[in-house]
Formats: C-alpha cells, structure tokens, sequence
C-alpha cells in the first residue's frame, strides 16, 4: 500500500515538472534563462523517474498484486518511464532540451523576421539528431521499434501496429471520398459572412464562455485565440477547442492526485469533442444563431438569409482543404495527420532527411489532393510550432481522438439527447457533468474506456459513417 501511494506522488510529481517545462517554454523568459532553468528541471525529472527506489517499489507492488483502482495504467506508465529514462545520459537530456528551446525560439522569430530561417532549419536538423539518438536508447532499454517508443511517451495504448491497423482504413475512406465532397460542396448554396470585426467574435467568445461556466487561462495547455476577421469560424472553432481542455483541466484539478494525470488522448478527444461534434452541430447553431444575427450586423442592418440555421450549418461544416493543420476541419484533419505520422516515422528511423522533408510534404499534400501555397519550409512542416518544439510522435494521438470524439458524440445523440436538446436552449451543464463523471475521471486507458462508455472499442467504422452522413456521402 505505502510503494503505491509513493509511486503515486512521484508520478503526480514528474508530471508536475513536466507541465513547469511546458509553462516555461511558452514563457517570455530570455533563451538564455529557459535554457537554464529548463534545463536544471529536466535533471531533476530524469533523477527522480531514474532512481533506483522506483524499481523496489514496482517490485513490491508487483508482489502484493495491488491494482488498486487505477487498474495498473498509471503503475504500467510509471514502470515504461523508469525503465526508458534510466539509460539516457544526463548530458543527452540537457543538450536535447537546450537544443529544443533554441529551435523555438528560431521558430517564433522567423514568423516575423524569415531571415532565421536557415538558422532555424539547420538547428532543426540537430534537433531530430538528438531525438534520434535518445529514442534509439529507449526503443532498445523497451524492445521496441523507434517510432513506438516516442509514442509510449503519450499512449501506451496506441503503437506502430495499431496505427498499421487504423491509418489503411482512413486514408481508403479519405481518397473514396474527397472529390464527392469537393463536388458537393460546389452544389451548396452557402452565402459567407464576408467580414466579422474582431471585437464583435470577441463579444461572442465571452457569451459563450459564460454559457459553459468556465474561463479560459493562457497556460501551458493552449496559445491565445488568432481572430480572423475574414472567417469567424476559425476563432470560434479554436474557443471551443480550448474550452474542451479547460472542462478536462478543471476536471482534473478538483479530483485527488489518482486522477490528476492529463491523458494525452483524453486532451485531444475533448478538445475536438467540443470544437467539432458539439461545435459544428445543429444543436450548437440553434443556439447561437441568434447572437450571431444579433451581433454581426453589416452597416446596422442583418442579412436574415446569411444568419440562418441552415447557412450557418453550411458554414460552420464547409470543407476546407487548404487549411493549415490548426484550422482543420475533422475530414481535412485525417489527411495532415496521416501524412505528419508518415513523414515523422521517416525522419525518426532516418529513411527521410531533414533536407528532403520539404518536397516530402509538397508531395504527400499532393497525393491527397490538398493544395499548398508555401513560399518556403514555414509553409510546410514548419508551419506550426509541434516539430520546431520537439514533440514527435503526437500526432497519430489526434486521429484516435478524433475516431473517440465521434463515438461519444454518437452514443450521446442515440442514449443522452437530451444534452443536446438543453444545448439549445444554452444550457450546457448536463453535456459537461457527464463527460466529467464518465469521461475525464476515468482511471483506465482510452481503449477500456470507451468499450466501458460506449460499448465498444475503437471504431473507424462509426467514424467514417458519421462523416459520411454529415456530408451527404450516402447520396
């Protein structure tokens, strides 16, 4: 009992330097300061995972067979972080993460000043060098293949095998599909709001935010809210994305240390949940169409034809395929994610270089029919901050919470409508007090819990469906 509760805290601990290092990162520190407080909590983290007391703990909690109630994940999770931690030199981990804060910071200076390019692309370069070198010391200490044991960072449950499994299915449907929904959208008669006034999308943010109860806090979990002025669904979408993490985070928060470990998978489910089942859902627009025509007026006067349900609905679920991968929608998504994991499982096992990854994406974006307009790398894979920050291996995460969001969202509309309905009416507390008495207090993984939820385990099948309903695919 005492080895658990000790592996416990020091899982509750690791975890805690870790989001400090997320904080930190996205921090106005000097490179110089973050490289130096930075680096003095990744030897502390790699100290406290790597001891050997963590090993006889294990031990004796094997012993006693004691799952507790956390049905071993958590033991299972601690176990793979000792076991992959305790062979990687110190020097390794405080190069990696310097060389992590110098590429994002060359990252973000090159929004504004491309000149750093070059520079950034050539830190880059070190940078999958390192991870390359950390990863082949853990794929060894794990027995496993490169690629998964920078996916075992996340999930244990999602591996090479599974993702072999899944990302046939998805690209088949995907390439089935894309010219039917390009062909069909061509035949909506959609009319868009031409120009929203940040302000005004800023007045609807907080209306929302109201609704749902919740404040969001710039932290570690998500980056301020990017209004587009030519296309207000960009900021809402990214609203109630964040605010799908901030119900997980204020979930967790009022729960003991058992349950207080973020599940990467579990982020990203809500995350999407709200931003694109409930977000682009009829239920959602009935209730905030009115707002919308109260609020986006055009020289004081409102087109009753712009502002409908049924043009909104159009609006809010118009397929955009040449998105960057923040704005995507969940059909676009399918594609940035597969080509990601391809390029990434490439670069990690050294089949791709870092000087080829360019005219690798512009042809992955090709084969799957999404035009690209990129003057240089930063309209490619550097588009956003995921690979210039280090984090490899995340984006598969995406596609499976992706296929969860849907086969909750599904169970929800044939068990539990009546969220739905109170949605409408801008009543969110029933949506929200079940997703956190059955979603975000979970003490098992995200395969266990959806078979526990909804009855079934993964299911690119109700995925694909549902995708193919709302856009007409059965026509």
């Amino acid at each position: 009992m005492k080895s658990y509760k000790f592996l416990e805290e020091v899982l509750y601990r690791v975890k805690n330097i870790e989001n400090t290092l997320k904080v930190l990162s996205q921090s106005q520190l000097s490179v110089e300061d973050k490289i130096e407080q930075m680096g003095l909590l990744e030897e502390i983290r790699l100290e406290i995972i790597s001891h050997n007391i963590i090993k006889e703990s294990l031990a004796e909690v094997g012993a006693c067979n004691n799952k507790k109630k956390a049905d071993g994940w958590q033991l299972k999770l601690i176990e793979r972080m000792h076991k992959s931690n305790s062979v990687i030199p110190i020097d390794l981990v405080k190069s990696l993460s310097k060389t992590k804060i110098e590429c994002q910071n060359l990252w973000r200076l090159s929004q504004s000043e491309p000149n750093n390019l070059e520079k950034l692309k050539e830190r880059f370069a070190d940078l999958i060098k390192l991870i390359r070198e950390v990863v082949s010391i853990k794929s060894q200490q794990l027995e496993c293949s490169m690629y998964d044991s920078l996916l075992a960072e996340y999930d244990s449950d999602i591996t090479e095998k599974s993702i072999k499994e899944i990302f046939p299915k998805v690209g088949k449907f995907f390439s089935e599909n894309i010219e039917k929904i390009i062909r069909r959208q061509k035949k909506d008669k959609v009319t868009n709001i031409q120009r929203v006034a940040t302000q005004k999308q800023i007045e609807l943010s907080s209306l929302f935010l109201q609704k749902i109860g919740i404040t969001l806090h710039r932290t570690f979990y998500y980056h301020s809210i990017d209004y587009n002025e030519s296309d207000f669904c960009c900021g809402l979408f990214l609203l109630l994305r964040y605010s799908g993490y901030e119900i997980y985070r204020k979930c967790l928060t009022q729960n003991s240390i058992s349950s207080s470990i973020t599940k990467p998978i579990i982020y990203e489910t809500q995350g999407l949940f709200m931003e694109r089942m409930i977000g682009a859902s009829k239920e959602f627009i009935e209730f905030i169409q009115p707002y919308i025509q109260e609020k986006f007026t055009v020289k004081g006067k409102t087109n009753a034809k712009v502002s409908s349900v049924e043009n909104l609905y159009l609006i809010f679920n118009k397929i955009n395929l040449s998105s960057p991968l923040k704005n995507a929608d969940e059909f676009s998504l399918l594609a940035h994610i597969m080509l990601r994991t391809k390029l990434e499982q490439d670069v990690i096992n050294g089949t791709l270089e870092i000087k080829d990854l360019h005219d690798a994406w512009l042809e992955g974006m090709k084969h799957y029919k999404i035009p690209v307009k990129a003057k240089n790398e930063l309209g490619t894979y550097l588009q956003d901050e995921y690979w210039a920050s280090g984090v490899i291996g995340y984006f598969p995460i995406k596609i499976m919470a992706l296929i969860t969001a849907v086969q909750l969202f599904s169970f929800i509309k044939k068990n539990h409508y009546e969220f739905l309905g109170a949605i409408m009416k801008g009543d969110f507390g029933l949506l929200i007090g079940w997703l956190s008495e059955n979603i975000n207090s979970a003490q098992c993984g995200f395969l266990d819990l959806l078979k526990k939820v909804t009855g079934k385990s993964l299911d690119v099948e109700c995925c694909t469906s549902y995708l193919s309903e709302k856009y007409g695919l059965f026509r």
